[in-house]
């Protein structure tokens, strides 16, 4: 009986040792991690949307030629058929460097450019990069943007009414070309800098720089405020003078001498002052926007601008004279279910120094103490997720203005009205 408890005192010492020597091997061998998951291939981070604008509108004065374009109007112009732009977007984004590229083409691509049109950047609405160092929220971006300002873009399917109002034609920059810094500095409030060549141009005419800075708060879904400053230089600080033979560039004059012997040429003359602090433009842009039930949002945006003007002439030693504009515009959307949806838009800008319309009225006019209002209704359907239908009625009134007939009606006749009927129809991928 000794024998057999000696024994099976062995075999379990025996097994003990066997499953801790078992163990111990198991545990020196390296064990295998779990594969990564597959590589997402580059193609699939790219977000895409192509869209095609087109339209049919009625100018209800029915002016001639029908390619009239009316002066409160930018991309919505001639009257009849017509085809706005086609459009294509591409984004990645940056983890930690990504970019963004929008393409367009179509006649709303070469009035959108601005000062861009014939430089080769006409048909190239955004293309910069973007970094996102770390996994913080700041973001910087190298190349040509979007404004950051105002409540409306130039797309007009991410709007509420078809055609641009007169605040995002006429009182806002479209776009800049330069760098931008974006930060979330605590949950909802979002700081944006910005330094650029200027205001709708990648190519400077002069040496100085425009700067933006931008204040976002968003608290909650039904509520956000925007308050957006820019400013900088946008006046040629440089001009040419031709003098005859004979004569030449006296700085002292600022104008054309007589210099005996001196050959006919252009003279390239510094107007330095321009990049000046009391000749720059500034914009004070403010943007609120309140959605107090899930199918109501409204949007409230206010525009200031001023401009120190150096006179054209190099002759002339003055200081600049301060130009201004200023408007508010109040924008309703009502989703009336998942097809149907109709806005309301109610606009005011006063011009008194002529500066914001100044290079869209015909002959380049410079118009005293204009104020103008507009008012536009607009009824949406929206049958599939990338068709959308807008019929809308919009009334353009010249309020007050050195001359008020600045609407053309039939062949000859002026009018301070403008009253149109547009069907727009866009047909989007998303």
């Amino acid at each position: 009986m000794a024998q057999h408890h000696g024994y099976t005192r062995w075999v379990k010492s025996g097994v003990g040792a066997v499953v801790l020597l078992s163990a111990s091997v198991a545990g020196a061998q390296p064990s295998v991690p779990e594969p990564p998951p597959p590589a997402e291939p580059w193609y699939e981070a790219v977000q895409l949307r192509a869209f095609a604008d087109a339209y049919a509108s009625a100018n209800w004065a029915f002016p001639k030629p029908a390619t009239y374009q009316p002066a409160t109007r930018l991309y919505d112009g001639p009257q009849g058929f017509g085809l706005s732009w086609v459009g294509l977007d591409a984004s990645f984004a940056p983890e930690p460097v990504g970019g963004t590229l929008s393409l367009r083409w179509g006649p709303s691509a070469a009035l959108h450019a601005g000062r861009d049109a014939g430089s080769g950047l006409e048909y190239v609405k955004q293309a910069f990069v973007a970094w996102k160092p770390g996994s913080g929220s700041f973001t910087l971006e190298l190349g040509k943007f979007d404004t950051f300002v105002g409540a409306e873009v130039a797309e007009s399917q991410d709007n509420f009414n078809y055609t641009r109002g007169l605040l995002h034609a006429f009182a806002q920059p479209a776009f800049h070309t330069g760098v931008r810094a974006s930060a979330e500095m605590i949950d909802g409030l979002t700081l944006t800098a910005m330094v650029a060549n200027g205001v709708n141009r990648s190519l400077d005419n002069n040496v100085g720089k425009t700067f933006g800075l931008g204040l976002s708060v968003n608290p909650s879904d039904s509520f956000a405020a925007t308050l957006g400053w820019i400013g900088g230089p946008e006046q040629d600080d440089s001009a040419e003078v031709a003098c005859t033979t004979g004569t030449a560039y006296d700085p002292k004059v600022g104008t054309c001498a007589v210099k005996a012997g001196a050959p006919a040429q252009t003279h390239v003359v510094d107007r330095g002052g321009a990049n000046e602090f009391d000749a720059w433009r500034h914009l004070l842009d403010l943007t609120l926007a309140v959605q107090p039930m899930e199918t109501l949002a409204i949007v409230l945006n206010a525009d200031y601008g001023v401009e120190g003007v150096r006179p054209a002439d190099t002759s002339i030693d003055a200081d600049p004279k301060a130009e201004k504009w200023f408007g508010a515009a109040l924008l309703t959307r009502m989703q009336l279910s998942e097809t149907w949806a109709v806005a309301l838009r109610g606009e005011y800008l006063a011009d008194p120094d002529g500066r914001a319309l100044a290079y869209t009225l015909p002959g380049g006019a410079r118009l005293k103490d204009t104020e103008l209002a507009s008012a536009t209704f607009t009824v949406e359907a929206k049958p599939t997720d990338n068709l959308i239908l807008r019929l809308e009625n919009r009334g353009d009134f010249v309020i007050d203005a050195s001359d008020k007939q600045i609407f053309r009606e039939k062949v000859r006749d002026g009018s301070d009205k403008l009253f149109t009927t547009t069907l727009g129809v866009v047909v989007t991928t998303n």
